[in-house]
């Protein structure tokens, strides 16, 4: 489910220059990102082979240098070498989420600058939500791409893709991370200008889908790449309750809309949409099938439905569907049938 703001809330700006000062902000706060994350791993391979180079030179020399006070003073070097390895890498440690808060900071700042940002006007809130959700999109799979063989070493391309991923992954959901809850809070504060505006409750759940999609398992999600490799720690129960946290409030939100508008179709869309984002199918059956009695002769939400029913395996319910819109003459009727068994292969 997507919410375009930018070029609804824009009118009173040139967006063309808009667009191209905020993507100039992006390139430029990519380019700061990616040389802080590649330096961190500069610095660890550099102390890596000074340690294995000490090393290796301490045990060629080892019967040389033991018949002299200078093994001792080598083996000073080395523990010098691991200790200041240590203390530094701490730091750096330390380090990073204050760089990568920093960078957020002045990448929203610019893009307040751009078109003067107000508080407590909802324009100006949609707005730079939108500008962190365009930066977070941009991080997306980019832990993949930092380092690649040259082209005679196109096997070690896996190789190179898990390395990198390895060592940025968690560097740039924390990033992401960053971004989605300032888009959340641009939400909350329009929310706040406009109590009761149907869209600003909408776009507010659409953040909290968009954040939750950080936390969810990807083993899950259509564009699953089973030959990536995928950081453990996506797995981690940490990682499914800040899912479900999110979740939640998505859902929240969208109750109040339901609150509003009980009968309207598009409310029951915007969540089906969203509990599909939020991977529970059972939710958005129930979302279409409440389309279906307030609007029965709606063929995409029968065809949508059908699918699920296949999908979840009520095969019964599906193929009742699937008779319904065949007798419709609905074009895609034929379609939905080729999802017949889709239980069976999932399990």
């Amino acid at each position: 489910m997507t919410i375009n703001v930018a070029t609804d809330t824009l009118s009173h700006l040139d967006k063309n220059r808009y667009t191209q000062q905020i993507n100039v902000n992006i390139d430029h706060i990519l380019k700061r990102l990616d040389r802080t994350l590649v330096s961190y791993v500069a610095f660890n391979m550099a102390f890596v082979g000074i340690g294995c180079v000490e090393f290796l030179l301490l045990m060629s020399f080892f019967t040389f240098l033991a018949q002299s006070s200078v093994l001792a003073l080598s083996l000073a070097v080395l523990f010098l070498t691991l200790f200041s390895y240590f203390i530094l890498r701490l730091y750096f440690n330390t380090r990073k989420p204050e760089q990568l808060l920093d960078l957020r900071d002045d990448y929203l700042n610019s893009c307040k600058q751009v078109f003067h940002y107000q508080e407590g006007i909802p324009k100006h809130h949609m707005t730079l939500a939108s500008a962190a959700c365009k930066l977070a999109a941009a991080l997306h799979d980019r832990e993949y791409h930092y380092y690649s063989p040259p082209a005679w070493l196109d096997i070690l391309g896996s190789t190179m893709e898990t390395f990198s991923c390895w060592w940025h992954w968690y560097d740039l959901h924390t990033f992401k991370e960053l971004l989605l809850l300032c888009s959340v809070d641009e939400h909350i504060k329009l929310v706040k200008c406009e109590p009761t505006n149907l869209q600003a409750h909408a776009a507010l759940a659409n953040a909290y889908v968009m954040l939750s999609s950080i936390y969810s398992n990807p083993q899950k999600a259509a564009t699953y790449d089973s030959e990536h490799f995928i950081a453990p720690q996506r797995f981690s129960e940490a990682m499914q309750q800040q899912f479900r946290a999110a979740a939640e409030r998505a859902i929240e939100e969208f109750k109040i809309l339901n609150d509003y508008a009980p009968n309207d179709p598009w409310v029951h869309a915007q969540l089906a949409y969203s509990y599909h984002d939020l991977q529970m199918p059972q939710e958005e059956i129930k979302e279409y099938e409440t389309i279906l009695r307030i609007n029965p002769a709606d063929k995409e939400t029968f065809f949508k439905l059908g699918m699920l029913y296949f999908q979840q395996g009520h095969n019964a319910k599906g193929l009742r569907i699937y008779e319904e819109l065949k007798h419709s003459h609905y074009n895609k009727a034929e379609n939905l049938i080729k999802f017949y068994g889709a239980y069976n292969a999932k399990k």
